[in-house]
This record gives C-alpha cells, structure tokens and sequence, in this order.
C-alpha cells in the first residue's frame, strides 16, 4: 500500500491513476474508511491510498464524485481503459469480497449471512448514539448507547461473529468500538455496568487480531481529532 502523506486540499492536481491498481480515497479518521482498509488487509489486496481533506475538498475530487465523501473505490477498467469507481463503505466491502473470492469473509451460510445483514442494517442506532456522545448533546446518551449495544451481545456466540476469526460483520461495527476510547472522557466505559460481557471480551480479541492491528490509528492521535472536531476546527493532519 502506497498512502499520500498529507490530506489533499481545493488547491491539490489529482494524483495520476495507474492501471491495474486499485485506489482508494480516504480520510485517516473516518471510520467508514476504515471498513474498507479492514477488508483489504483481511484479503491481503495491495491498492494506493489517496488522503482527501474534508473541510477543503479538491475540485477534481468533487467532479469525480459528486458526494465528496469517503471512502471511494477507483480502477481503469482492462477493457475500456476507462475510470470506473464505487462509493460507500458497504458496498465498496461486499464488492471487493465478491471480486476476490479467497478467503472470503461473508457467511457461507445464507440464513447466518442474513441475520448479520439485519444486524447491520441497526447498526445505524450505535453509531448514532455514538455521535452524540461525543458532540455532549443533551440526554442519557450513555444509557442510550449501552441499549443499542444489547442485542449484539445477545447474538455473539463465539469469540468473533465471524467464528474463531473476524469476518465481514466484525470489521463493518469495529471502527466505532475502536473509537470509545474518545468517549470515555465523557463517562462512557464498554461493560461498565457488567451487561456487556461478550462484546468487552470480543473488543480485546479484536484489539490482538492481526487485520485490526495493520490499520489501527492510534489512540492518542484519534483523540486529538476529535478534539478538533468538537472545536469546529478538524484538523485532519494531526500528529
């Protein structure tokens, strides 16, 4: 993997496309990013990492993709020799799952693949409880997200939803656990009423795992950003 050293601003040329590499672009912090670079660290994919600012978005970044947000999922197609891309985090892992079928981390199992889908699919509430803890919105957030939480305890019944390793489900919900770390200040401590005793065991199995290990950002660093965020000033090259 190849990275770009700094996030690229309006002011940035867009960094030449190669073919028959894969390109992502990305932001260091974001933790949908970090769904993606789990996959392809887990399948073992080379691909170059192209860093966007988000509060200053390159002009050809905005023309390539609309949205402008990350992550986004870039190759010359061999027969057309023309940019092809996808967006979003989901669907950029389930495409790269399907595109390179060695080791694959969806469920064999269609009826285990769909209750992971469904769990997914609610996955929205944790992150949003997330958020709000971390943006001091008012309420019991921290109740709030220990609630969300509660039925992914419930369905964990090995050491990873995966089995004995992380699969797809694992790596889609571990960036935001990995960012609790931030919220603690707040009060928030995983398991701290004792409810939540699968899912503490399974963040520090997932803390050992080599995929998580290769594309962690440190946790004094992730702290530091967000403090920036909550400043109104994100500061996406922090050291």
């Amino acid at each position: 993997m190849t990275t770009t050293k700094k996030h690229l601003k309006s002011d940035s040329d867009c960094p030449p496309l190669k073919e028959n590499q894969l390109r992502l672009y990305s932001m260091r912090f974001c933790p949908f990013v970090q769904r993606t670079k789990l996959v392809l660290a887990a399948k073992n994919i080379p691909y170059e990492e192209i860093l966007i600012n988000l509060g200053d978005k390159p002009d050809w970044y905005i023309k390539k993709h609309p949205a402008a947000d990350v992550p986004l999922l870039e190759w010359i197609d061999g027969g057309s020799k023309k940019a092809q891309s996808i967006p979003e985090s989901l669907v950029i892992s389930d495409y790269l799952d399907n595109l390179y079928n060695v080791h694959r981390l969806h469920p064999n199992d269609p009826f285990t693949k769909a209750k992971q889908q469904i769990l997914l699919s609610k996955y929205g509430n944790v992150m949003s409880s997330f958020y709000k803890i971390v943006r001091q919105s008012e309420g019991n957030n921290i109740e709030e997200l220990n609630n969300t939480l509660a039925i992914y305890e419930e369905a964990l019944h090995d050491t990873f939803f995966g089995g004995f390793k992380p699969g797809m489900f694992d790596f889609m919900i571990w960036p935001w656990f990995e960012r609790f770390p931030v919220i603690s200040e707040s009060g928030f401590v995983l398991n701290a009423d004792g409810k939540l005793p699968k899912l503490a065991k399974w963040v520090e199995a997932m803390k050992a795992n080599e995929v998580v290990q290769k594309v962690k950002v440190p946790e004094e660093m992730m702290k530091k950003f967000f403090n920036t965020v909550r400043e109104g000033k994100a500061d996406y090259d922090i050291e």
